[in-house]
């Protein structure tokens, strides 16, 4: 899969909690397939440390990028959670793609 945000050609997959998702090696972005990150923000926070880096990109914050499953342009939405944080979702496959550091905001707004 290509990331949608610095179009590195393969995303590193690997599994938390028995989820696999999609690492980007080059700007720390993260992509869900349908359900996986309500699933994995309601873990335990050392289960999902791996999960839990990279550093925020105003650049990537900004670009619009293509579904890594099916091309489908996706949408920039705001999270529930945090406001600060906008999503990147694919309206075919309901996947989510974070950037690099968005998981960690989420998952400390889920906490308190």
């Amino acid at each position: 899969m290509k990331c949608p945000k610095c179009k590195t050609e393969d995303l590193a997959e690997f599994t938390v909690e028995g989820i696999a998702v999609d690492r980007c090696p080059s700007c720390s972005g993260i992509w869900f397939d349908r359900q996986e990150l309500s699933e994995l923000l309601a873990e335990d926070a050392r289960r999902v440390d791996s999960l839990r880096r990279g550093g925020e990109n105003e650049q990537a914050d900004d670009t619009r990028g293509r579904c890594p499953r099916d091309a489908a342009q996706l949408l920039r939405i705001y999270s529930s959670i945090d406001r600060s944080v906008v999503l990147d979702a694919c309206a075919d496959c309901h996947g989510m793609w974070l950037d690099g550091g968005e998981f960690e905001k989420l998952f400390a707004a889920r906490q308190k």
